[in-house]
């Protein structure tokens, strides 16, 4: 039997019982920098740290991903006890994560595989998660292959934005249009296209996006199989009266709540809220 580990990064927010329960899998953490101090994503600095550094300060932190040189290093230690390494990172469109997860295995080895996800939290999670079954079951490299590209293809997240000024902040929106639309409570739902987030609607009052979301969900005619998923940004409350919501549409599946890395929280601000479902 081949031995493969799994490796992904700190956008995945894999639990700690997790990573000790497998010890095939790793993960490598981005980074946020508060001027000249760097943080290791979700080892260093946790979510309610981070909005607590975040509301004392003048300025937003800036994030980067894990270096070329991490990579290499842990590439290279991997593969004196593995036969195979599977990466699987945050979207290339939000993040360098991937190319340098590309360089590293060009400059390691061409048994890695570097597997962009196009989309990051919890859905990037799940890969994780049934990559690591389907090693348990001694599936091939090219069958778990096409398993990440049918959850890539069949996934999604929406994210229900509280609050514009850190899409503002971070240049994602205009100042004009983050003052008009926090004057008149409007409330974005993000989604991913093709591995980017974009702005899918502005909706009045954070209470109508979230019946917009349910109703988003509910028109997907979701099988017993799927699955969905719910990942906040210090906003575990709403997150809860989301699941709620979700139990009655879809009493039958286990409707999860994670949080969102600090990494992705940075551009969403707190009170973020993010469904996201599996088919």
């Amino acid at each position: 039997m081949r031995k493969i580990a799994v490796i992904t990064d700190s956008t995945a927010v894999i639990e700690k019982s997790i990573l000790e329960n497998n010890e095939n899998l790793y993960s490598i953490p981005l980074h946020i920098i508060f001027g000249d101090k760097s943080y290791r994503d979700g080892i260093d600095i946790s979510v309610g740290d981070f909005f607590n550094r975040v509301s004392n300060s003048s300025s937003l932190p800036t994030t980067s991903q894990p270096s070329v040189g991490e990579v290499i290093d842990l590439f290279e230690e991997l593969m004196k006890k593995y036969d195979h390494l599977i990466y699987i990172t945050i979207s290339s469109k939000i993040s360098g994560t991937y190319q340098n997860g590309l360089l590293g295995k060009n400059e390691v080895s061409d048994r890695i595989t570097v597997f962009d996800s196009l989309i990051t939290s919890v859905v990037q999670k799940q890969m994780v998660i049934e990559t690591l079954d389907m090693i348990n079951e001694n599936n091939g490299i090219e069958d778990i292959l096409g398993n990440l590209k049918r959850i890539r293809t069949n996934s999604n997240v929406l994210l229900v934005v509280n609050d514009l000024k850190h899409l503002n902040r971070t240049g994602r929106i205009s100042f004009a249009a983050a003052s008009i639309g926090n004057m008149l409570k409007l409330k974005p739902v993000l989604e991913f296209d093709n591995g980017k987030i974009v702005v899918r609607k502005k909706i009045r009052t954070v209470t109508k996006a979230y019946k917009h979301v349910v109703e988003i969900i509910k028109d997907k005619d979701l099988s017993s199989t799927s699955k969905i998923m719910i990942a906040h940004a210090d906003g575990y409350e709403s997150a809860l009266s989301l699941q709620k919501e979700l139990n009655l549409l879809y009493p039958n599946h286990e409707i999860t709540i994670s949080e969102l890395s600090p990494v992705i929280s940075l551009h969403t601000g707190p009170n973020t809220v993010g469904l996201a479902w599996i088919k």
